[in-house]
Protein backbone atom coordinates (compact mmCIF):
# COMPACT_ATOMS: atom_id res chain seq x y z
CA UNK A 1 0.00 0.00 0.00
CA UNK A 2 3.03 2.24 1.10
CA UNK A 3 4.35 1.95 -2.74
CA UNK A 4 1.03 2.76 -4.27
CA UNK A 5 1.22 6.26 -2.19
CA UNK A 6 4.68 6.96 -3.32
CA UNK A 7 4.06 6.32 -7.01
CA UNK A 8 0.85 8.51 -6.69
CA UNK A 9 2.83 11.02 -4.97
CA UNK A 10 5.54 10.52 -7.50
CA UNK A 11 2.86 11.21 -10.52
CA UNK A 12 1.26 14.09 -9.06
CA UNK A 13 4.62 16.07 -7.92
CA UNK A 14 6.25 14.86 -11.69
CA UNK A 15 2.98 16.76 -13.34
CA UNK A 16 2.93 19.80 -11.05
CA UNK A 17 7.00 20.50 -11.22
CA UNK A 18 7.57 18.79 -14.85
CA UNK A 19 4.95 17.64 -16.58
CA UNK A 20 3.32 21.40 -16.80
CA UNK A 21 6.42 22.31 -19.03
CA UNK A 22 5.67 19.24 -21.09
CA UNK A 23 1.98 19.87 -21.80
CA UNK A 24 3.02 23.79 -22.40
CA UNK A 25 4.63 23.32 -25.55
CA UNK A 26 1.36 21.99 -27.31
CA UNK A 27 -0.46 25.53 -28.25
CA UNK A 28 -4.20 24.53 -27.59
CA UNK A 29 -5.37 28.05 -29.00
CA UNK A 30 -6.74 27.19 -32.27
CA UNK A 31 -6.56 30.46 -34.86
CA UNK A 32 -8.81 28.76 -38.31
CA UNK A 33 -10.63 25.99 -39.78
CA UNK A 34 -10.52 24.64 -42.83
CA UNK A 35 -13.87 22.27 -44.19
CA UNK A 36 -13.51 18.49 -44.91
CA UNK A 37 -15.62 16.01 -46.90
CA UNK A 38 -15.20 12.83 -45.19
CA UNK A 39 -16.30 9.83 -47.37
CA UNK A 40 -15.60 6.36 -47.85
CA UNK A 41 -13.07 5.24 -51.02
CA UNK A 42 -9.31 5.53 -52.09
CA UNK A 43 -9.39 9.71 -51.14
CA UNK A 44 -10.96 9.75 -47.71
CA UNK A 45 -11.19 13.62 -47.27
CA UNK A 46 -11.24 16.35 -49.75
CA UNK A 47 -10.27 19.72 -47.91
CA UNK A 48 -11.78 23.24 -48.71
CA UNK A 49 -10.08 26.46 -47.34
CA UNK A 50 -11.04 30.44 -46.80
CA UNK A 51 -11.08 31.79 -50.13
CA UNK A 52 -11.69 28.41 -52.37
CA UNK A 53 -15.02 28.11 -54.17
CA UNK A 54 -17.72 26.31 -53.46
CA UNK A 55 -20.57 24.94 -55.56
CA UNK A 56 -23.40 23.12 -53.35
CA UNK A 57 -27.01 22.55 -52.59
CA UNK A 58 -29.17 23.54 -49.20
CA UNK A 59 -31.82 21.50 -48.01
CA UNK A 60 -35.12 22.44 -49.51
CA UNK A 61 -33.65 23.55 -52.58
CA UNK A 62 -33.53 22.35 -56.33
CA UNK A 63 -30.67 24.06 -57.70
CA UNK A 64 -26.71 24.59 -56.89
CA UNK A 65 -25.03 27.58 -56.26
CA UNK A 66 -21.81 28.75 -55.78
CA UNK A 67 -20.43 30.91 -53.58
CA UNK A 68 -16.69 31.43 -52.35
CA UNK A 69 -15.90 30.62 -48.58
CA UNK A 70 -14.59 33.87 -46.24
CA UNK A 71 -15.04 31.78 -42.97
CA UNK A 72 -14.81 28.45 -41.47
CA UNK A 73 -15.92 28.03 -37.79
CA UNK A 74 -17.29 25.18 -35.87
CA UNK A 75 -20.01 24.13 -37.26
CA UNK A 76 -20.92 26.53 -39.96
CA UNK A 77 -19.30 28.66 -42.88
CA UNK A 78 -19.87 32.06 -44.10
CA UNK A 79 -20.11 32.23 -47.69
CA UNK A 80 -19.29 35.89 -50.08
CA UNK A 81 -19.24 37.71 -46.65
CA UNK A 82 -22.62 37.52 -46.27
CA UNK A 83 -24.05 34.30 -45.44
CA UNK A 84 -23.80 31.75 -42.23
CA UNK A 85 -25.19 27.92 -43.23
CA UNK A 86 -25.06 25.62 -41.03
CA UNK A 87 -22.89 22.45 -41.86
CA UNK A 88 -26.42 20.66 -41.33
CA UNK A 89 -27.99 22.38 -43.94
CA UNK A 90 -25.79 21.07 -46.48
CA UNK A 91 -27.53 18.54 -48.89
CA UNK A 92 -25.10 18.07 -51.79
CA UNK A 93 -21.34 19.41 -52.71
CA UNK A 94 -20.00 19.02 -56.09
CA UNK A 95 -16.41 18.69 -56.70
CA UNK A 96 -13.95 19.23 -59.47
CA UNK A 97 -11.65 16.95 -60.22
CA UNK A 98 -7.78 18.05 -60.52
CA UNK A 99 -5.59 15.17 -60.81
CA UNK A 100 -3.90 14.51 -64.77
CA UNK A 101 -6.90 12.17 -66.26
CA UNK A 102 -9.63 14.75 -64.83
CA UNK A 103 -7.27 17.07 -67.24
CA UNK A 104 -7.23 14.82 -69.78
CA UNK A 105 -11.01 14.12 -70.04
CA UNK A 106 -11.70 17.38 -69.61
CA UNK A 107 -9.75 18.09 -73.50
CA UNK A 108 -11.77 14.72 -74.75
CA UNK A 109 -14.91 16.01 -73.54
CA UNK A 110 -14.36 19.88 -74.78
CA UNK A 111 -12.61 18.56 -78.45
CA UNK A 112 -14.80 14.88 -78.87
CA UNK A 113 -18.31 17.60 -78.07
CA UNK A 114 -17.63 20.33 -80.43
CA UNK A 115 -15.52 18.20 -83.00
CA UNK A 116 -19.02 16.39 -83.25
CA UNK A 117 -21.11 19.49 -83.21
CA UNK A 118 -18.68 20.44 -86.40
CA UNK A 119 -18.93 16.98 -88.15
CA UNK A 120 -22.54 16.58 -87.51
CA UNK A 121 -23.29 20.15 -89.03
CA UNK A 122 -20.93 19.58 -92.28
CA UNK A 123 -22.05 16.01 -92.79
CA UNK A 124 -25.92 17.82 -92.91
CA UNK A 125 -24.71 20.45 -95.34
CA UNK A 126 -23.12 17.52 -97.25
CA UNK A 127 -26.29 15.74 -97.49
CA UNK A 128 -28.35 18.58 -98.58
CA UNK A 129 -25.82 19.05 -100.98
CA UNK A 130 -25.74 15.66 -102.27
CA UNK A 131 -22.26 15.06 -101.89
CA UNK A 132 -21.09 11.42 -101.29
CA UNK A 133 -20.17 10.33 -97.54
CA UNK A 134 -22.31 12.80 -96.12
CA UNK A 135 -24.23 10.42 -93.83
CA UNK A 136 -20.96 9.12 -93.11
CA UNK A 137 -19.99 12.19 -91.47
CA UNK A 138 -23.13 12.54 -89.99
CA UNK A 139 -22.67 9.23 -87.98
CA UNK A 140 -19.03 10.05 -86.99
CA UNK A 141 -20.24 13.37 -85.77
CA UNK A 142 -22.24 11.40 -83.93
CA UNK A 143 -20.19 8.99 -82.28
CA UNK A 144 -17.63 11.95 -81.33
CA UNK A 145 -20.08 13.75 -79.56
CA UNK A 146 -21.12 10.69 -77.69
CA UNK A 147 -17.46 9.87 -76.86
CA UNK A 148 -17.10 13.55 -75.67
CA UNK A 149 -20.21 13.29 -73.35
CA UNK A 150 -18.78 10.27 -71.91
CA UNK A 151 -15.30 11.90 -71.04
CA UNK A 152 -17.20 14.47 -69.40
CA UNK A 153 -18.33 12.20 -66.69
CA UNK A 154 -14.98 12.02 -64.91
CA UNK A 155 -14.35 15.66 -64.51
CA UNK A 156 -16.01 15.90 -61.78
CA UNK A 157 -18.56 14.50 -58.84
CA UNK A 158 -21.60 15.25 -57.00
CA UNK A 159 -21.66 13.62 -53.30
CA UNK A 160 -24.99 13.48 -51.97
CA UNK A 161 -24.38 14.17 -47.98
CA UNK A 162 -25.84 11.51 -45.91
CA UNK A 163 -24.35 9.24 -43.01
CA UNK A 164 -21.20 8.40 -44.84
CA UNK A 165 -20.31 11.47 -46.60
CA UNK A 166 -20.62 14.23 -44.12
CA UNK A 167 -19.43 17.83 -44.19
CA UNK A 168 -16.93 18.42 -41.07
CA UNK A 169 -14.96 21.59 -39.96
CA UNK A 170 -11.59 21.15 -38.72
CA UNK A 171 -9.11 23.81 -36.65
CA UNK A 172 -5.81 23.99 -37.86
CA UNK A 173 -3.26 24.83 -34.59
CA UNK A 174 -0.39 26.76 -34.52
CA UNK A 175 2.89 25.12 -35.07
CA UNK A 176 0.88 22.24 -37.25
CA UNK A 177 1.54 22.56 -41.01
CA UNK A 178 -1.23 20.24 -42.50
CA UNK A 179 -0.85 19.40 -46.65
CA UNK A 180 -2.80 21.58 -48.60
Amino acid sequence: MKLIKVTFLFFVLFFIFIGGDVFSQVNQNSKEYYLTLNKPGKKKRIRFYVGDELKFKLKGEGFKRKATITAIDSVSITINGLAKIPLEEFKMIHVEKSNYFAGLSRAAHASGTGGGILFGILGGIATLLNVEKGETMIYGGGVLFATGQFFGLFKSRNYKLNSYRYLRSVPQWDGVKLER
